[in-house]
């Protein structure tokens, strides 16, 4: 298997607390699947600490990063090193605030084929919503919080088509999931924790996302949970 680690975007604050996070994914994810990986990283600061955190795994093959200023999209939806995307198999695309708790990316690449998912996510504790960590089964969704998600390349592409630079925070697209026909999960089996509190400008990035709403259709956040709720079913037995 063929397999990404894609990092959208890391730096300050907290760089020391999420260099020990990336270090304690890539080994989990290393001891997981049982074989030498890729990571992509889109750097905005302290670009020399990463990349001689990153030398220390002889277990990761080749590593792309870029140094640039930016937030989110402005620096992932820009990335050269995104035509790369294709050579692989699967993407893990996760935040540098996130650590994975326990997960098996073989069984969620089962999952993901057998249900025909898109888009498959971990449960997350601390996450925004609770719909992403309070159910108990295989949950399909029609919104879906990205923290730590496993695409194919042709998923990715689809992900990255609903996002856009000017909506640099990325707020919004997580709700119309289902207004664009991504068929998204979470599996509750498996979990990842959002470690620390955002640093988002929350003003900006409520603008940015009502301009991303009503370019697509919707006035209010009641008008799109009405229509299409978070949570569709929560599959126990599987």
């Amino acid at each position: 298997m063929k397999f990404l680690y894609y990092l959208p975007a890391i730096g300050s604050p907290d760089l020391d607390i999420k260099l020990q996070i990336l270090n304690h994914n890539l080994i989990y994810l290393y001891k997981n699947i049982g074989v030498k990986f890729d990571v992509l990283i889109n750097c905005y600061d302290s670009y020399n600490d990463v990349s001689e955190h990153m030398k220390r795994h002889d277990f990761i093959e080749n590593v792309y990063k870029t140094d640039k200023k930016g937030i989110l999209t402005e620096l992932w939806l820009t990335n050269e090193d995104n035509n790369k995307i294709h050579n692989y198999d699967y993407i893990l695309f996760i935040f540098d605030d996130v650590i994975i708790e326990n997960i098996d990316i073989n069984e969620l690449i089962e999952i993901k084929k057998k249900y025909n998912i898109d888009i498959i996510s971990p449960k997350i504790r601390k996450s925004t919503y609770s719909y992403m960590n309070t159910n108990n089964g295989l949950t399909f969704t029609n919104a879906l919080e990205i923290y730590c998600i496993l695409l194919t390349p042709t998923d990715f592409d689809k992900y990255a088509s609903l996002n856009s630079i000017e909506n640099k925070y990325m707020w919004g697209v997580d709700l119309l999931f289902g207004h664009f026909k991504v068929k998204t999960a979470i599996m509750n089996k498996y979990c990842a924790l959002h470690a620390l509190p955002s640093k988002s400008d929350n003003h900006n990035a409520q603008l940015l996302f009502w301009k991303y709403m009503n370019k697509n259709g919707f006035k209010t956040k009641n008008e799109i949970i009405q229509k299409y709720p978070y949570v569709i079913n929560d599959l126990i037995d599987f």
